[in-house]
């Protein structure tokens, strides 16, 4: 009797976790460069179950594994989709885009972050930073100055009014990254040599990433955990009714 009140309870715990995430992708609907997450389940408690088959004729009892029951589920790991948002032209000369993989190199502090928002201005120097202030980076590490008139290529080269190249955008690869919140990744970074011919990376001026959400899947899914949770909800009371009958009727017989 306890064990599907545990079974249940565990499946709400999960759709608390699972409601939590959609949650807070659709609250990033409008978030520049924003990555969906997804969370994953995995059974635990895995036990098996045996058909026994006495056979006293021939003095033993017959084991025959006919399958597993799981006892629960729990949140294994929360994963991030990585795939390219919806690129919007904005028309902004400051705004950037990636199209393809990668990401842009900011500077927080004396730390170096990666995003994907592209969704910078220029401050009183005129150096690049985002909607927080962080400092986009050059290949070298530097912050990059936007000069009056001046331009970005899809190579990333940054150009004065006379066209002359004075920077150029920084684009990076992350081998296991990891959201730090504000649209900041870390990971393993390695340089992205957009000259490649093979690449299919650019950079876009003018334009900006937008969040990879699809709206209208996440809801339904937010519908499906909240369903779900209700129909446990329901299991355990159920569960807790048989459970005071026993208690009280079945155990009170004579």
């Amino acid at each position: 009797m306890y064990r599907g009140v545990y079974t249940a309870a565990m499946g709400m715990l999960a759709d608390i976790t699972k409601m939590d995430v959609l949650s807070n992708n659709l609250a990033n609907i409008e978030t520049n460069g924003y990555k969906a997450d997804t969370p994953t389940f995995r059974a635990y408690l895995t036990r098996e179950i045996y058909r026994i088959k006495p056979e006293p004729e021939n003095r033993r009892v017959e084991f025959s594994k006919i399958g597993d029951v799981e006892q629960a589920i729990i949140v294994d790991e929360i994963r991030t989709h990585y795939a390219q948002g919806i690129i919007e032209q904005t028309n902004v000369p400051t705004h950037l885009a990636i199209s393809g993989e990668g990401f842009f190199a900011v500077r927080k502090g004396n730390e170096v972050f990666y995003t994907r928002n592209g969704e910078f201005v220029v401050n009183g120097n005129r150096q690049l930073v985002n909607t927080q202030g962080y400092y986009l980076l050059d290949r070298n590490g530097n912050v990059i100055t936007l000069p009056e008139n001046g331009y970005i290529d899809e190579a990333g080269n940054v150009y004065d009014a006379n066209r002359n190249i004075v920077s150029r955008v920084a684009i990076y690869t992350l081998q296991n990254p990891r959201k730090m919140g504000e649209t900041l990744f870390t990971g393993q970074a390695q340089i992205v040599n957009i000259d490649d011919p093979n690449s299919n990376v650019r950079i876009l001026q003018g334009y900006v990433e937008k969040s990879n959400v699809n709206a209208v899947r996440e809801m339904v899914k937010l519908i499906e955990a909240q369903r779900h949770y209700d129909a446990t909800s329901k299991a355990i009371v159920i569960h807790d009714e048989l459970l005071n009958k026993v208690i009280n009727s079945v155990g009170a017989l004579r």
